[in-house]
């Protein structure tokens, strides 16, 4: 009887992963795309920097129409610890309907916590920061893990459907946005598509897994769209953001409206979609500050002329540094706040299935 081809290729696969490079052990290799990573991490922030490098050059700082408000940057630090927690809550939501039995303190402070861990380049050590900090509490490595995969998904994909619905905003589109807009389609549909699956992958498993095994973590459809809208609350906090970076720089910003709003809207949405696609970028470092630069200039140019480019990457840059000075106060807070460890008790829920006998 003739292999079929899939037998065949499962066959070969698993041959390939038992089988190992005499000259590099396991250990080298990750050590190599670890040097990988932090070589195109490196090259991507230095190029940005010195295309930022010579947009400013030449130019006096004296010259350039700013005019710090000091005072403003506070409300845009908050407003972006806001916009977090939004996506925070949608996490530990996703916790509890696997049965991760932990309270609201412990997940949103492992949350904030773990943003430490995007500036890693590959974005991987996230889920790993998140899945040691509620070890200790009872949290099961596999639904923590893939719960904080969903979350920055939906996130992201909350951000790819905004920056879509809010382009036109923009005007005049750089080449580098309006060639790219089936990759935002592409992110925006990624959350939604995996959980389809996923479901379909439990159900397939629950039948071939025995009774007590632990059930795969499937969250609800109807719950991974709510995420869109804890994502969508999000980013229109960081919008409110932007607005208050640049009222805290120009001399002479727009006045607030529906339409400066779905400009910023269409700013942020994009520069965090941008930071998440480059994923070697650490915490979306450059490419973030980049996708700002080119959504900004042409609403600043009728106003500002040829140094419209110059006060972008200002903001940018400042935007950046604030939200950056934010979140490090909020997470060394939390950090030293450190919750109790409470002894843990086998509780009936997915994840610790209780044998009741009679």
């Amino acid at each position: 009887m003739r292999t079929s081809l899939t037998t065949r290729v499962f066959v070969l696969a698993n041959h390939l992963k038992n089988r190992t490079i005499p000259f590099m052990s396991h250990g080298s290799r990750k050590k190599w795309l670890w040097a990988v990573e932090i070589v195109f991490a490196t090259v991507i922030v230095v190029a940005v920097g010195w295309n930022f490098r010579n947009i400013l050059k030449g130019l006096d700082p004296a010259e350039l129409p700013l005019q710090v408000r000091w005072e403003l940057f506070l409300p845009a630090g908050l407003l972006y610890l806001l916009a977090h927690l939004c996506w925070s809550t949608f996490w530990v939501r996703l916790l509890l309907s696997q049965g991760v039995k932990v309270s609201w303190f412990v997940g949103l402070r492992t949350y904030y916590i773990s943003q430490f861990g995007k500036y890693v380049p590959g974005k991987f050590l996230v889920p790993l920061m998140r899945v040691g900090m509620l070890r200790p509490h009872g949290g099961h490595p596999i639904p923590v893990a893939i719960t904080a995969v969903y979350e920055t998904l939906t996130s992201m994909s909350a951000g790819a459907l905004l920056a879509v619905l809010f382009l036109p905003a923009l005007g005049v589109l750089p080449v580098e946005i309006s060639g790219n807009v089936v990759i935002l389609f592409a992110v925006a549909a990624v959350p939604l598509g995996l959980g389809v699956l996923n479901k379909l992958a439990a159900r397939i498993a629950k039948k071939r897994r025995p009774p007590e095994a632990r059930p795969l973590p499937s969250p609800s459809i109807f719950l991974l769209a709510q995420g869109l809208l804890h994502g969508a609350c999000g980013y229109g906090l960081l919008a409110l953001s932007l607005g208050i970076t640049i009222q805290a720089l120009l001399p002479k910003p727009q006045a607030w409206s529906g339409e400066a709003l779905a400009v910023n809207l269409a700013a942020v949405a994009l520069s965090y979609v941008a930071g998440f696609v480059i994923a070697v970028a650490p915490g979306g470092l450059g490419a973030r500050e980049m996708a700002l630069k080119l959504a900004l200039t042409p609403q600043f140019t009728p106003a500002l002329g040829p140094q419209a480019a110059a006060v972008a990457v200002i903001v940018a840059l400042t935007l950046r540094l604030t939200w950056t000075i934010a979140e490090v106060i909020v997470g060394l807070l939390l950090y030293v706040k450190k919750p109790l460890i409470r002894p843990l008790h086998p509780a009936p829920h997915p994840w610790h299935p209780e044998k009741i006998h009679a």
